[in-house]
């Protein structure tokens, strides 16, 4: 399905098929699009580790501070790509319990420290070497919806997204499109099916665990 399918579905059910739409094809368009980003902040988002844009940082000697890409919901983990060694990811809170400082102090990349601004990761300590680190992340979507294109997300989410859609197409302030109450159920309606996407998710990912039985 692409975005201009969708976008016929939701003219065929809020029956706005004749011009003038009451919502036009460029503000379904963005609905559609704003539609794919809160699916994926509502649930895990689109697991990466290959999008070189996004997933791997080159550090270099004596530089601290890094950007990632602002996609990027959650990393998950990181390792060298020289050695595979794995380098921890902490948040900026847990520094102190984990006896991290920033004193200036040159080393062997350890660690990337997240959480102090937003879209940027701190090395520590300071990088003494060139390296290239590989990122597994959670991420958004990269490319925004802006007229008929394939969709980016799953084929038995994207019908979904028209309530998000339709909560958006209620919220417009308008006298002839807006509706506090129906704007509600569809905001609802819509987090309570990205619970259960993210549920169903959740248990996709986990493999199951082999019962033992002890013998009498």
């Amino acid at each position: 399905m692409t975005s201009g399918d969708l976008l016929e579905i939701f003219r065929d059910e809020m029956d706005d098929r004749v011009e003038p739409y009451l919502w036009s094809d460029d503000l379904c368009y963005g609905y559609i699009n704003d539609a794919q980003q809160m699916f994926y902040r509502l649930t895990d988002g689109i697991p990466d580790g290959t999008t070189p844009e996004v997933t791997l940082l080159s550090i270099e000697p004596a530089t601290e501070w890094y950007a990632t890409h602002p996609s990027i919901l959650k990393i998950r983990d990181a390792y060298r790509v020289d050695t595979g060694a794995p380098v921890t990811i902490y948040n900026q809170e847990d520094m102190a319990s984990y006896g991290l400082r920033f004193n200036g102090r040159p080393g062997s990349l350890r660690a990337l420290v997240i959480g102090i601004e937003d879209f940027k990761a701190r090395a520590w300590p300071v990088p003494n070497e060139t390296v290239d680190i590989q990122l597994t992340v959670f991420r958004l979507p990269l490319v925004d919806v802006v007229d008929d294109q394939p969709l980016n997300v799953a084929d038995q989410h994207q019908v979904h997204l028209l309530l998000w859609v339709k909560h958006r197409a209620y919220s417009k302030q308008n006298a002839e499109t807006f509706d506090r109450t129906r704007a509600k159920e569809f905001d609802e309606a819509f987090r309570t099916y990205c619970k259960a996407a993210k549920d169903e998710q959740r248990r996709a990912k986990h493999k199951p665990r082999a019962v033992l039985y002890g013998g009498i």
